[in-house]
């Protein structure tokens, strides 16, 4: 299945893949998704326009919204790919998903992607910001459970955390 609202890319994607069913509302979408897919395709920005708010119904995140609210057996197999190149909402939608165990993977429309040499050795999206966010990121910090401020921030100078728990 292929969620997206821009005739153009509706017109590419059944090209390439004759058999896809093409939903172009979130209200199509959901409704054939009572059904079991090999492969769903989502967009986020439907109607027309770019950068909407994805807590609005007629957004992809509504169909992972709708994912996630209940278990789906009949789509635990089903490949995702998010071809949306509004790259915050992918990124919503794509952690929203892993973290349910979907197999979910960021394709923006058109965008060719280089094979990753080992890509056993690559770990979910989900998994690698919880680990970072865990153990306080890069710069060494404490993690986050073990962290309390100082302080308030003024301008641009963060906050200073010291060890010792919230």
């Amino acid at each position: 299945m292929f969620l997206d609202d821009d005739p153009i890319r509706g017109e590419i994607f059944l090209a390439e893949y004759p058999d896809a069913v093409w939903a172009r509302t979130t209200e199509e979408c959901l409704a054939r998704l009572s059904e079991p897919w090999d492969e769903v395709h989502l967009d986020h920005d439907l109607g027309g326009e770019v950068f909407v708010d994805h807590e609005r119904d007629d957004c992809g995140m509504a169909i992972v919204r709708w994912l996630c609210a209940q278990p789906r057996p009949h789509l635990k197999t089903t490949r995702f790919f998010v071809h949306t190149h509004n790259l915050n909402a992918a990124c919503l939608m794509v952690l929203q998903l892993q973290l349910l165990g979907y197999d979910v993977q960021v394709r923006p429309f058109g965008a060719v992607l280089a094979q990753s040499a080992c890509p056993g050795r690559l770990r979910s999206l989900a998994g690698r910001v919880i680990r970072w966010f865990l153990s306080g990121g890069d710069r060494g910090m404490a993690p986050l459970e073990n962290r309390i401020r100082e302080g308030p921030s003024e301008g641009h100078e963060p906050n200073k955390i010291k060890p010792g728990g919230l």
